[in-house]
């Protein structure tokens, strides 16, 4: 069911069209009958959006919060990106403390590969994240200006209350992000 709320594009079109021809058909005919029809596929369609922009499924809410990693990444805002770090892995923060100060990041990209998988029966839930990501960046040295550097990310989180947090990144070759998994 979450697909469907993360997802509802086939079902809003697939809806409108049936809605659209059961409305063809009530002019043609004037039994009322479709025309009931029509407005419940409306009513079901709207209570769908509304639910959709409601509700946050897990994967969107893993989702978002690599988003706004990466917004914070780009603000060089290390404060913020330790946020969203897991409270119990304190080495992680000291390492994101450490590397981060080091770079002068000016974009973070995350590309189209992203996926996410979600272990929520795991206690604390838990997800991986897999993606290719471009950022452009400098190092505080003044050595390195502006560069583009792509990386194959691995992100896992960790459910921390309502929130997900951090819990360890790996980065390798980009091409790691094109081959097909097994």
């Amino acid at each position: 069911m979450s697909w469907l709320m993360e997802n509802p594009t086939t079902v809003l079109v697939m809806g409108g069209i049936t809605a659209l021809v059961f409305g063809a058909i009530w002019l043609q005919t004037g039994r009322k009958i479709e025309l009931y029809i029509m407005l419940a596929i409306v009513t079901f369609l709207a209570v769908l959006l509304v639910a959709g922009s409601i509700w946050k499924s897990d994967r969107r809410q893993v989702k978002t919060a690599l988003f706004l990693i990466a917004r914070d990444v780009e603000r060089n805002d290390v404060e913020a990106v330790v946020s969203h770090l897991h409270p119990s892995i304190p080495e992680l923060s000291s390492r994101v403390e450490a590397e981060m100060p080091m770079y002068n990041f000016e974009e973070v990209n995350i590309k189209q590969n992203l996926e996410i998988e979600v272990f929520a029966d795991e206690s604390p839930p838990r997800a991986v994240t897999s993606f290719n990501v471009v950022v452009v960046a400098s190092d505080r040295s003044g050595l390195i200006n502006g560069r583009r550097v792509p990386r194959f990310m691995k992100v896992t989180f960790l459910k921390d209350g309502d929130e997900w947090k951090v819990a360890g990144y790996e980065h390798h070759d980009p091409r790691e992000g094109f081959k097909k998994k097994q």
